[in-house]
């Protein structure tokens, strides 16, 4: 069953059913969930997903440019995301429908930051991770994820992952439909592990990730829907 992701969005997420968009955005809520999700358990949010299909419907025929679905596992806001800044291979996400400024980063369709989150994912080296994705192969690499520690000085995390191709499978979220491999990532850390996985088209296009960005925000799962 294709999973359907996305983060950041409007407050019609947060309210159900109403036709109204408040001032608060789903990223909002989710970075509020995240900063206090170190002192207490926060409920995950269940998005109806005629509620989610809807906003994808407006955002697609809003504009002809790229989006994408993100769902934060954590605390399970959704939202729909369109791209805002392009730097050479980079592309900066934020929600779609707002003003909101807070955003992730991707490079061939994998996150590579955050940025107004908390405890944001900085950069991170995915070189080895985009090659390995693109034969689509059993293999291992290295990955290098840099956060901000508490004396504001870049702390590095190194995983090393091993890639596991699985099969062939349909692939469909709003203006996509295509055949796409899945690729399993297992990763070790020195001080845990993490898994994630990248659906992959022929072509070589990353359609949907979900992808551990570091212990302060867990989970995200980025689907593209154009």
């Amino acid at each position: 069953m294709l999973i359907f992701a996305v983060w950041v969005l409007s407050a019609l997420a947060v309210t159900g059913c109403t036709n109204t968009r408040e001032g608060v955005s789903v990223l909002s809520v989710g970075k509020t969930l995240i900063d206090s999700r170190r002192s207490q358990r926060e409920p995950t949010r269940e998005i109806p997903d005629a509620v989610v299909q809807r906003e994808i419907r407006r955002a697609l025929n809003s504009s002809d440019g790229p989006f994408a679905l993100m769902r934060i596992e954590g605390t399970g806001s959704v939202a729909v995301l369109r791209v805002i800044e392009t730097n050479g291979p980079y592309s900066t996400w934020s929600a779609w429908g707002t003003s909101e400024r807070r955003s992730v980063s991707t490079r061939g369709g994998v996150i590579t930051s955050t940025r107004g989150l908390g405890t944001d994912l900085m950069s991170s080296s995915v070189n080895g991770l985009l090659g390995m994705l693109s034969r689509r192969e059993d293999g291992i690499t290295k990955q290098v994820l840099r956060h901000l520690d508490g004396e504001n000085q870049i702390e590095e995390t190194e995983a090393y992952c091993a890639f596991t191709p699985d099969q062939r499978q349909a692939y469909q979220a709003g203006a996509l439909a295509l055949q796409v491999t899945r690729v399993d990532v297992f990763c070790k850390t020195d001080t845990g592990t993490f898994d994630n996985y990248y659906l992959v088209s022929d072509s070589g296009r990353i359609v949907e990730s979900r992808t551990w960005l570091g212990e302060g925000l867990g989970y995200f799962v980025l689907s593209h829907l154009r």
